[in-house]
């Protein structure tokens, strides 16, 4: 018998059938399809301050905001008019005046909490009412120090008071700052449904050691380690400065190495911070950054956009990645530069979705890579959704040439009749 069963299992190898399989898997498949996750399938693609509600939405851009000041008011006009998605800024007032943080920090303020909770209350209420096309809520104001006691204080009563007054539950977010690690990140995790912090690497003075934003974002994922409730990440890129003198071409390579990195470490959407034109950019450097993010946004959105891939597709680990001859990248972090992070010059993930299975790989290095993949078993097609031919896997392996920061997604299906 014992015989028998292991001519059997031989059998079940050789036929293929231990290979590698390609159910038809869909985390979101019981979602509707005309709302904003968390809420529904649509993958959320915003910026800040939008001048062009219409024109964003033409370009993939599935939601708009946040705002502030007038932009604010004029935004959500235009969005409710197309019925297009927004995320709402919920702006505190006491005694008739807005809320803001130097106001918390004054010695001669004294917080009115009742007031200040009636007001959220208030407000929330009265939008939810007016503008059925808010997804998230945006609390201000932003950058709440946790080390600052009316600051948290306020922050912990504002988001349990956003939470009660929404009869939907939309998830709030506030806005944290670039330079925020692990451990400050999770200060903030019990009080947001999205942590969302700044991820400019130019910004951090790390335009030449992008594995700065793996950094980031991963910092992000760790903060919800044991959060209850249904929280993400998110990635927040940078649009509001000038690149280094001579570097203008490279915002496009910049802007794709960071979101697709960020998604790749487990951000669930994209807010570019921002869309606004201002003095600190030249027009051309504006323009080029909002063709670049407008170009993700095509690939990300959509109903058979990559987006629907990182959010409901599985992630697995039966494809393994390594990089050939390539050394590890190392950066110095914190004003001292005491503290270092390493980590190897490529990211993969591997997503399965819908019977296929999707590597999504990413260099950070300023130098190409060859890359090597293993474990693609089976009577399988591997193609590479922006290059064109497929590929031929040798051994069950497959290696590719990255160029330096250069993102790639290959698609793994069985061959038609395996």
């Amino acid at each position: 018998m014992n015989r028998l069963v292991a001519m059997f299992f031989t059998l079940l190898w050789c036929c293929g059938l231990a290979a590698l399989d390609f159910p038809d898997y869909d985390a979101g498949r019981d979602l509707p399809a005309d709302k904003v996750y968390p809420q529904g399938r649509i993958f959320p693609y915003s910026g800040f301050q939008p001048a062009k509600v219409q024109e964003i939405r033409d370009k993939g851009f599935t939601m708009a905001g946040p705002a502030y000041g007038s932009n604010r008011s004029i935004m959500l006009k235009t969005a409710a008019e197309i019925g297009f998605p927004v995320i709402y800024t919920v702006l505190a007032e006491q005694d008739g005046k807005p809320l803001n943080a130097k106001m918390l920090n004054d010695s001669a303020f004294e917080p009115d909490w009742k007031q200040l909770e009636a007001s959220i209350t208030a407000q929330v209420k009265a939008a939810a009412a007016e503008y059925p096309n808010i997804v998230w809520w945006y609390l201000t104001p932003e950058e709440l120090r946790f080390w600052r006691k009316q600051e948290y204080q306020y922050l912990q009563m504002a988001y349990r008071t956003i939470r009660e007054a929404d009869p939907q539950k939309r998830p709030v977010w506030m806005y944290i700052p670039n330079h925020y690690g692990l451990a400050a990140l999770k200060k903030y995790a019990a009080y947001n449904d999205i942590i969302g912090k700044g991820a400019y690497a130019n910004y951090s003075n790390m335009a030449f050691s992008r594995s700065w934003i793996r950094w980031s974002a991963e910092n992000q994922v760790g903060a919800l380690e044991g959060a209850s409730g249904n929280k993400f990440t998110i990635c927040v890129p940078e649009m509001f400065q000038n690149p280094p003198e001579g570097k203008v071409d490279r915002i496009e390579t910049w802007a794709r190495h960071d979101v697709y990195l960020s998604l790749v470490c487990g951000a669930r959407g994209v807010v570019v911070f921002s869309l606004a034109r201002r003095k600190t950019m030249d027009d051309e450097v504006h323009r080029r950054y909002y063709d670049a993010y407008s170009r993700i946004a095509a690939e990300l959105t959509g109903r058979d956009g990559l987006g629907q891939v990182f959010l409901f597709g599985k992630r697995c680990n039966d494809l393994k990645g390594q990089s050939i001859d390539a050394e590890e990248l190392a950066i110095k972090l914190g004003s001292t530069g005491k503290e270092e992070f390493k980590c190897p010059p490529v990211m993969m993930t591997e997503l399965l979705y819908r019977r296929a299975r999707y590597l999504v790989i990413v260099n950070s290095a300023e130098k190409p890579v060859s890359y090597r993949i293993s474990g693609i078993d089976g009577k399988v097609r591997v193609d590479d959704l922006w290059g064109g031919t497929p590929l031929a896997p040798a051994d069950g392996t497959v290696t590719i040439l990255l160029k330096p920061l250069e993102v790639k997604v290959l698609k793994v299906t069985a061959e038609a009749g395996a």
